[in-house]
C-alpha cells in the first residue's frame, strides 16, 4: 500500500515537471519568435546608412565633429531655411495667400486654352497636398517627384501633360536638388562615375527630346508610355529580387580592386580608356534614354541609372538610389534652364501658380524622403516602387483607356493637321510593344548581369591569388592594415551607423 502510494507520488511530480518544462519551452519559443520579428522589422525599417569609407571611419573613431555628429538634422535644415525665408518674405510683402485657392483670376483663361481640365475644379492646394508624398517618394526611391506629380495632374486632375512636365522640371529643380544636398551632406554612399557619364549622357538627351520628340507626343501617348515603360521596370525588380542570396555590389570601381572597373577597358591608354570603357558607354547610353524620357514626362535619367546599376552592375539599392536622386536632380536643373531660356519652350503661367504652393511643402518632404531611404532596407525601397508604377498603370488603364476614342481631341497646335490626337488600336500595340520591349531590355540586362557576376568572382579569385605571397596593403598605401579575408559564402558584409569597421570588400553577398 505504501509502495502504490509513494508509486502515484513519483508519478505525480514527474508529470508536474513535465508541465513545467513545457511551460518553459513554450515561453522560450515565444521569446525567440519575438525576438525574429524584432530582427526582422529591424532589419527592414532600421538597417542603417551606407556612408562614404573616410566619413565612416570618422564615426567609428567616435571623436566626432558636431556637424558630423548632427549630419541629419543638418542637411534638412540648411535647403529648409534658405527656401522658407525666401518664401515667406515674398508672400508676406506681396499678400499672396489667395494663390492657394485659386488661380489669380485666370481658372476659365487656363481652360479655355486646354492647360485645365475642362470638367475639373482643381484648386491650386490639391497640389500641395499631392507633393507631401509625391517629394518623399522622390527622396526615398529611385523615382523623382514626376512619378507622382506627372501621373496624378495627368491621370486624375485632366492637366496638360506639358504643363505636368513643366511642373515636375521646376519642382524637383527644388526639392530633388534638397535631396541631393541631403545625401550629399550626409555622405551617404553614392555611385559616382554613374552621376558623371549619365549627367553627361543625359544633357544631350534631355534637349534632343525636348526639340524633337516631346512635341510630336500627345496627351494620351505621354500619358500611356510614361507609366508602361515605369510598369515594365517594376516587373523586372520584382523578378529580379525572388533570386534570394544574390550578391550585390555597394560601388562600380572598388578601391582595393580596380580591376573590376579596368576589365571594360577597351583600350590600354588610361585617358582615353575614361571614354572608352564599355560600362562607361552603357551609362553613358542610360543617361541619353533618360534625358529622353525625362523630357517627355519630368522624369527619367533616374530610373535608367538605377536599372542599369542594379540590373547589369549589381550594385546595392542602398548605393543606386540616393545615386539616381543626385543624377536627377542635376538633369532637372538643366532640364529648368533649358525650358526657361530657350526661345521655342518657356514656362506656362499655371506651372508658376502650382509651383509656389508646394516648394515649401517638397524643400522638407524630399530630404526627409532621403534620411528616411538611406535607413531602410533595399527591399523596402523596391517595394514601394512595384506598389507606386503598379497604381500608375492601373490608374493610366483606367483614366485613358486607349482602347477607346474618349480621350481623343483634336490638336489645337497644329490647324494643319485634324487628325485626331490619339488613334486606340495604334496607342494600344505601340504600348504594348513599349511595355513587352521593356521587359526583354531589362531581361537581357539580368542575364548579363549573372555573367558580369561571375566574372567579377574570377577577378576577385584572381587578385586573392596574386597578393598570397605579397603584403597586404590598405587604401591609403600604408602596410599597417592586415589583409582581408573573403567575405564569407551566402554571408553578408553591410555598412550601418553602429558598425565598428568598414568592409574593404566593397560588396554585399546577401541571403534574403
Amino acid at each position: 500500500m505504501a509502495l502504490s502510494t509513494s508509486h502515484k507520488q513519483n508519478v505525480r511530480e514527474k508529470k508536474e515537471e513535465g508541465l513545467v518544462k513545457e511551460k518553459i519551452s513554450l515561453e522560450v519559443e515565444d521569446y525567440v519568435d519575438d525576438e525574429e520579428q524584432v530582427s526582422c522589422c529591424s532589419k527592414l525599417f532600421c538597417e542603417g546608412q551606407k556612408l562614404d569609407r573616410k566619413y565612416q571611419e570618422k564615426l567609428a573613431e567616435g571623436d566626432i565633429p558636431w556637424y558630423i555628429k548632427w549630419r541629419k538634422q543638418l542637411a534638412m535644415l540648411v535647403p529648409f531655411v534658405i527656401v522658407h525665408v525666401v518664401w515667406w518674405t515674398c508672400f508676406i510683402k506681396y499678400n499672396s495667400w489667395h494663390k492657394f485657392v485659386n488661380y489669380s483670376g485666370k481658372q476659365q483663361f487656363y481652360k479655355d486654352t486646354g492647360a485645365l481640365g475642362p470638367n475639373k475644379n482643381t484648386k491650386p492646394w490639391y497640389m500641395s497636398i499631392t507633393m507631401i508624398f509625391g517629394s518623399m517618394v522622390a527622396g526615398a526611391t529611385s523615382e523623382g517627384g514626376a512619378s507622382v506629380a506627372f501621373p496624378v495632374m495627368t491621370l486624375v486632375f485632366d492637366i496638360s501633360p506639358k504643363i505636368a512636365k513643366q511642373f515636375s522640371f521646376l519642382i524637383q529643380s527644388v526639392g530633388m536638388t534638397a535631396a541631393a544636398f541631403t545625401i550629399l551632406f550626409m555622405r551617404v554612399q553614392v555611385e559616382w562615375k554613374s552621376i558623371i557619364y549619365c549627367t553627361i549622357g543625359g544633357i544631350a538627351g534631355v534637349i534632343y527630346g525636348l526639340r524633337e520628340i516631346a512635341p510630336e507626343l500627345t496627351p494620351p501617348y505621354a500619358k500611356m508610355y510614361f507609366v508602361v515603360i515605369w510598369g515594365s521596370f517594376a516587373a523586372s525588380l520584382f523578378f529580379l529580387n525572388r533570386i534570394y542570396g544574390r550578391k550585390v555590389y555597394i560601388v562600380l570601381d572598388p578601391p582595393h580592386l580596380p580591376e573590376i572597373w579596368h576589365s571594360a577597358d577597351l583600350v590600354t591608354n588610361k585617358f582615353l580608356a575614361l571614354l572608352l570603357n564599355w560600362k562607361a558607354l552603357i551609362l553613358l547610353a542610360a543617361g541619353f534614354l533618360g534625358g529622353i524620357f525625362t523630357s517627355i514626362s519630368g522624369s527619367g535619367i533616374d530610373i535608367c541609372s538605377f536599372s542599369v546599376l542594379t540590373l547589369l552592375f549589381r550594385i546595392s539599392e542602398k548605393t543606386a538610389t540616393p545615386t539616381s536622386v543626385v543624377l536627377m536632380a542635376i538633369n532637372t536643373v538643366i532640364a529648368t534652364i533649358y525650358t526657361k531660356f530657350h526661345p521655342d519652350e518657356g514656362f506656362h503661367e499655371l506651372v508658376w501658380e502650382f509651383f509656389v504652393v508646394c516648394a515649401p511643402i517638397v524643400v522638407i518632404g524630399a530630404p526627409l524622403g532621403s534620411i528616411i531611404g538611406s535607413i531602410v532596407h533595399r527591399l523596402v525601397l523596391a517595394s514601394f516602387i512595384y506598389v507606386t508604377d503598379a497604381v500608375q498603370l492601373a490608374g493610366a488603364l483606367y483614366v485613358v483607356r486607349p482602347w477607346t476614342t474618349e480621350k481623343c481631341h483634336n490638336r489645337p497646335d497644329k490647324p494643319g493637321r485634324p487628325s485626331p490626337d490619339c488613334r486606340p488600336l495604334h496607342l494600344c500595340w505601340t504600348s504594348a510593344l513599349i511595355f513587352v520591349s521593356g521587359l526583354v531590355a531589362f531581361y537581357i540586362f539580368q542575364a548579363a548581369g549573372e555573367k558580369l557576376i561571375i566574372r567579377n568572382n574570377r577577378i576577385e579569385q584572381q587578385s586573392e591569388a596574386n597578393k598570397t605571397d605579397q603584403p597586404a596593403w590598405s587604401i591609403d598605401g600604408s602596410t599597417d592594415v592586415e589583409r582581408p579575408h573573403s567575405p564569407p559564402a551566402g554571408g553578408t558584409v553591410s555598412i550601418n551607423d553602429n558598425s565598428n569597421q568598414q568592409s574593404k570588400y566593397d560588396l554585399v553577398d546577401e541571403e534574403e
